[in-house]
């Protein structure tokens, strides 16, 4: 128990999105939760973890070239703010001083070099497809928008660069194609050390099944392998895949993610992490997949991961006045279903609320540490739909050895382990502040303060709020009003 204020995350994505719908507020932007309310991007926003999301951009290093497809000319322009260049797809192909992948130089006299930043002007106009392949920087080459989430593209395609970053820009593909795609190829090279930062992604103003099934794309796709990305503050919202994530030493920090109609994050790999996220409401096509906030089996060798940490991530379905019942999925929380080895997996301070019953479910799962989540719902908790065939609930589940299972809440504890504590039916009353409206932080004499064992207990809870020498059981530590 500590005594310092807690911090419960509550959502109000206010009008992020309006630019994507004719300037009005976006009406599929959620809102659940209580306490102090942040907006993403208007921030700065405080995510899970005490994971800070600017309010603009990261501080420009080096030089600004401008982009303007209004006033710029490719032609005649030198790229300064006064006498802007028209065509962003232009300044990638013949104004960076990058090198191909085997470090030839491409174009050793253009003037864009290693740390500076392309700024571009305007919402529309710009180049929607933009291709960067085999443009590999010796440090970062910076692409943002000159007013933040005012630049609109469809998608960037990465193939073979490296030392790139994304900042603030906004993406609308409704083709049910990608809106960022990065990964290693062949006559490029390999793809490696991208940041994608700030910046929304949709695929429209979906509100139908039909709609999802003719426009939903993945926004963020990195496959065949890519290493050392960066997918950070984002906000994506009516997608299909959130995030494909396969390869090595990536981080996915501090993400949005609402209203997906595939998985939200569906991965595969070694040596990444998936740190202070926030996803909500999956959306049920009637196609039979089952949707998954986050489920491992993704990769060139997709039955193992290792050094995989998982951690003050919230996943919730909210049951949101934005669709109607039919269309909102029960969503399995963090999963790994496919036989193969997975060791070193670190899953810690992570609150599921759902009505499926697979909560925390790994399979052939060793060496490895699941402790301190919250893992609750099912169709016979109060306040979540009647199953149609009887009552799911939510459960943890962990097979292999050598694992440690320490901490947890849940429904039904199949994993073993100790000082889990398995909760049903009215009793989420008992146990947090408030169950009807998404708080999950402990409540007052709640069974699970001062109940758990300190060994392998992480430093903090879910907020960033410091455990003391008695750690509660569960993501939340309780925190005195």
């Amino acid at each position: 128990m500590m005594t310092a204020r807690a911090g419960v995350v509550a959502v109000v994505v206010a009008g992020l999105m309006a630019a994507a719908c004719g300037g009005e507020e976006a009406p599929w932007v959620g809102a659940g939760g209580a306490g102090g309310d942040w907006v993403m991007g208007g921030g700065p926003t405080t995510m899970p973890g005490g994971i800070t999301c600017p309010a603009g951009f990261a501080e420009d290093s080096g030089t600004l070239f401008y982009v303007d497809p209004v006033s710029g000319d490719d032609q005649a322009g030198d790229g300064s703010q006064q006498n802007p260049w028209a065509s962003i797809q232009f300044v990638v192909d013949e104004k960076v001083d990058c090198t191909d992948a085997t470090d030839t130089p491409k174009h050793s006299d253009a003037p864009i070099e290693a740390g500076d930043t392309i700024v571009l002007v305007g919402a529309e106009g710009h180049d929607q497809d933009i291709d960067i392949s085999g443009c590999f920087n010796a440090d970062t080459v910076t692409i943002r928008s000159a007013t933040l989430h005012e630049a609109q593209i469809r998608n960037v395609h990465f193939r073979g660069s490296a030392y790139w970053r994304i900042d603030g820009l906004r993406f609308v593909n409704g083709t049910g194609g990608p809106m960022i795609r990065a990964e290693d190829q062949d006559s490029h090279g390999e793809c490696h050390h991208v940041q994608i930062f700030n910046s929304l992604f949709t695929s429209g103003n979906l509100r139908t099944v039909q709609d999802f099934e003719t426009h939903a794309g993945t926004a963020i796709w990195l496959l065949h392998d890519p290493e050392h990305i960066t997918v950070q503050c984002n906000y994506l919202s009516r997608v299909g895949q959130a995030m494909t994530v396969s390869g090595d030493n990536i981080s996915i920090v501090g993400n949005l993610i609402e209203f997906f109609s595939l998985d939200a994050i569906a991965t595969g790999g070694h040596h990444n992490r998936f740190i202070g996220n926030v996803i909500y409401d999956s959306i049920t096509l009637g196609d039979g997949h089952h949707d998954d906030f986050f489920q491992s089996h993704m990769g060139s060798n997709p039955d193992v991961s290792s050094d995989i940490e998982v951690a003050y991530n919230i996943f919730m379905n909210r049951y949101s006045d934005a669709f109607p019942l039919y269309m909102q999925a029960a969503t399995q929380c963090l999963s790994a279903f496919e036989e193969g080895p997975k060791t070193d997996i670190r899953i810690y301070n992570n609150v599921c609320k759902t009505d499926h019953y697979h909560g925390i479910s790994w399979a052939d799962t060793n060496d490895s540490v699941i402790v301190n989540n919250t893992v609750v719902g099912g169709t016979d908790m109060p306040g979540m739909p009647p199953g149609s065939d009887g009552p799911d609930r939510t459960r943890l589940s962990v097979e292999g050895t050598g694992n440690v299972v320490r901490n947890n809440i849940t429904v039904v504890n199949f994993a073993g382990g100790d000082h889990n504590l398995e909760i049903a039916g009215d009793e989420v009353y008992d146990y947090f502040t408030d169950w009807d409206n998404l708080d999950l932080s402990l409540r007052a004499a709640a069974p699970a303060i001062n109940a758990g064992e300190l060994d392998q207990a992480p430093a903090d809870d879910v907020m960033g709020n410091a455990r003391d020498g008695t750690p509660d059981i569960g993501a939340y530590e309780y925190v005195t009003p």
